[in-house]
């Protein structure tokens, strides 16, 4: 049948991630069939990956209209409306999929990435945990489960998923970098370091896993091999912006301020928004006493991202140093603001309340 015929050459091109050329078959495929359900939402699939979500929404709700209970016409659909930002619309649709599917992992894994990104941890582990139950190898919801255990603080727990994850899918590389972030949020950076090692051993130009590696070695004070990762990184990707950060603070901690300065540079040079990249320079011209740039640096930070407290607080320190006690004050009491529990703003903004009390004193005399 030539509908089976063009529907198959469209799965063959979608495979090759050759979507134009899918769309093009799979329409063939309805034009001999025009009830062809699967067609609609491989067709719609292709649209996705091109961006085109609401073309791809019209196509699966075709799907959904020649079959009314066709799960995966729902799921994908509520994969769409999730990537236009319509998350309540999605669930909703998720939802209709396992009312016809009940075992449908994909429609759990989905629902609870949709949760995730609306900050809704708890629920989007019982949806992962669904999934797994009807998926036991389902690599993907044990790493996600992952992710939203971290948010809730509960670093072990994470660490386990990503362990299942790995049993079940060792050539995902991406499990293994996440895996080494959480090691190192339990200050376990040599463990880090191994899980790092395995993602560089299987794709020898990935960038990521060189600078957390290179992070991870900061942490234990190996600021020579931490910078030499970093330069690897940058190596194979000459615009990367936080390996220059990351590169810059390994030579302040090493006393070399002036090459610190210059990696912000060209950090800042590849992304003129980056926030970190001006608060490290600020703090780097700190070191030099160039006070006044550096705040002209912490500004710039503050321009880009305004709750940024750590940036306030090293304003304060330095227009502490140049006397400029009531703007330090104020600097710190933003930083406050925007962190409650910063105990070195508190700590700074004390030491200011001081001296502010001593300059306001009047000797009287007869």
């Amino acid at each position: 049948m030539l509908a089976n015929k063009y529907f198959s050459k469209g799965n063959s091109f979608f495979q090759l991630r050759n979507y134009q050329k899918a769309i093009k078959n799979f329409d063939l495929a309805i034009k001999y069939k025009p009830d062809f359900a699967e067609a609609y939402v491989n067709k719609g699939m292709a649209l996705k990956a091109l961006g085109q979500h609401q073309e791809a929404i019209e196509n699966y709700d075709i799907a959904i209209k020649c079959n009314p209970d066709f799960a995966e016409a729902y799921v994908n659909k509520g994969m769409a409306l999730k990537a236009l930002g319509q998350r309540q619309e999605a669930i909703r649709n998720f939802d209709t999929a396992i009312r016809y599917r009940p075992d449908d992992a994909e429609a759990y894994y989905a629902k609870g990435i949709t949760f995730q990104e609306l900050g809704q941890h708890q629920e989007a582990i019982k949806n992962f945990d669904t999934a797994i139950r009807y998926r036991p190898d389902f690599a993907e919801a044990y790493v996600n489960k992952g992710i939203s255990l971290d948010e809730l603080g509960q670093y072990q727990e994470a660490i386990k998923n990503y362990d299942q994850a790995i049993q079940y899918d060792s050539t995902n590389l991406d499990i293994y970098i996440d895996r080494g972030v959480y090691l190192c949020e339990l200050g376990h950076y040599q463990e880090a370091i191994k899980n790092y090692d395995v993602a560089i051993k299987y794709k020898p130009d990935f960038v990521e896993a060189y600078v957390n590696k290179g992070s991870s070695l900061k942490e234990l004070e190996q600021h020579q091999e931490a910078i030499e990762n970093y330069d690897i990184a940058i190596k194979y990707k000459a615009d990367f912006a936080l390996a220059y950060v990351n590169k810059g603070i390994a030579l302040n901690e090493l006393g070399q301020h002036q090459e610190a300065i210059k990696n912000y540079d060209i950090a800042i040079k590849y992304r003129p928004d980056l926030a970190n990249a001006y608060n490290n320079k600020g703090t780097a011209l700190c070191t030099l006493e160039q006070y006044q740039e550096a705040i002209k640096n912490y500004d710039i930070a503050i321009k880009y991202k305004a709750d940024f407290a750590l940036a306030y607080v090293n304003k304060g320190a330095a227009l502490k140093e140049l006397g400029r006690h009531q703007e330090a004050m104020e600097s710190c009491e933003l930083a406050v603001k925007y962190d409650y529990d910063d105990g070195y703003a508190y700590q700074l903004a004390n030491d200011l309340a001081k001296k502010l009390k001593k300059s306001n004193l009047h000797i009287i005399t007869d």
